[in-house]
């Protein structure tokens, strides 16, 4: 008895609620690009355009989501401020490579073969995207560090970079309508919708996540579950309350929710409802893990987890490149329809699949070897 009640208050090691998250939120990401990409193509039919808002409203919980974990896994991280100022120069390699490869390439073949111009390739090229954002990050998170702020301290400047974003916001949106100054600055601070993750507003996820990495990796199965349970009622309560505070002053909350692409941008009301949100399914999730265990589905989505970078390369690859084909060979409006969206997003998700379990530590590690300019060393001659 005594060997089993110390081995229950050892720090614990994996966190089940964090990986399945992070691989469901990844597993969805097809079905919502596909569908955006459909739309954004003008081959959407009607029925697929009305089937649309469901799909496309995963976007709402997706991104906050994996960047809370993303945090999470930094959380606690005993990792120098060189090292994840380094990791986050890399993402941003990895980020440029990749729009390099969805939008560029076949923006060429495009532009040669139906003549259109290049220029929102380009603008493409450089918008906010998740790959981005995670460098950004982790470049702002290492100056932080390096000035010996703790989470606390790095929380507080969320909040106020959050304030910052809003203030900019109207000033932006008026004087900068160059496509790819607005592309560029869209990646600091939000200027129309195609500020996907400007880095001032969406800081605060990320800093979460840390802070949840910290309390929870020090702990034991107890301590965790008394946090989870504590956690689960203040989220619940403060979703309530605010909902009804928004309600009370005729504030739609359903375009707070899915901001940034409304009038409201990412402000206080939608980072307080996502993050609720947020900590609610991290709870809900927690105990499903306790329920499901070390089962073979529990297994599965671990490898997803763990090969998550290369899942959401592929994926955007491929259907980037379905629909520049169809613009390449001429695909008629409306040709799109509902069927034809499954089908996608079935093969789409199984390839990927298939490739990240099968390759996906090798696409890692080519991926972190260009990336890192590393040199050769040079083998030493025997005498």
């Amino acid at each position: 008895m005594g060997e089993q009640g110390a081995d229950k208050k050892k720090p614990l090691v994996r966190f089940g609620e964090f990986d399945l998250l992070k691989a469901m939120a990844i597993l969805g990401l097809p079905a919502v690009h596909i569908m955006e990409e459909a739309m954004e193509a003008g081959v959407a039919t009607k029925g697929l355009i009305e089937f649309s808002t469901p799909i496309i409203g995963l976007c709402v919980f997706g991104p906050s989501l994996f960047m809370i974990c993303m945090g999470f896994g930094i959380g606690g991280s005993a990792a120098s401020p060189k090292i994840i100022r380094k990791n986050g120069i890399q993402f941003l390699l990895i980020g440029a490579i990749l729009n390099i490869v969805r939008w560029f390439i076949p923006g060429v073949i495009e532009s040669i073969v139906t003549g259109d111009k290049l220029v929102d390739d380009i603008s493409f090229c450089l918008v906010s995207d998740i790959y981005y954002f995670v460098g950004l990050f982790f470049i702002a998170y290492s100056f932080l560090k390096k000035l010996k702020l703790d989470t606390a301290g790095i929380m507080l400047i969320s909040v106020l970079t959050l304030s910052l974003n809003t203030f900019l916001t109207p000033v932006t949106g008026k004087y900068i309508k160059n496509e790819i100054v607005s592309a560029l600055v869209g990646n600091i601070v939000y200027v129309d919708e195609t500020s996907c993750f400007p880095l001032l507003s969406w800081l605060i996820f990320p800093c979460v996540g840390v802070l949840l990495g910290e309390v929870l990796k020090k702990s034991d199965e107890e301590k965790r579950e008394i946090f989870m349970k504590r956690t689960l009622d203040f989220s619940v309560t403060l979703l309530i309350a605010f909902t009804i505070f928004l309600y009370n002053y005729d504030i739609d909350i359903i375009k707070v929710v899915i901001s940034p692409v409304n009038d409201y941008i990412t402000d206080f009301p939608n980072v307080i409802l996502l993050i609720c949100f947020a900590l609610i399914l991290i709870c809900l999730v927690y105990y499903l893990c306790k329920i499901i265990g070390a089962s073979k589905f529990m297994a599965f989505m671990l490898k997803i987890s763990t090969f998550i970078m290369p899942f959401y390369l592929l994926q955007w690859v491929i259907i980037a490149w379905i629909f520049y084909g169809m613009s390449i060979f001429g695909a008629p409006e409306g040709c799109f329809n509902i069927l034809m969206f499954i089908v996608s997003v079935v093969v789409v998700t199984a390839i990927c699949i298939f490739v990240t379990i099968t390759r996906g530590m090798r696409i890692m590690k080519y991926l972190l070897k260009i990336t890192s300019f590393k040199k050769k060393k040079k083998k030493k001659k025997k005498a």
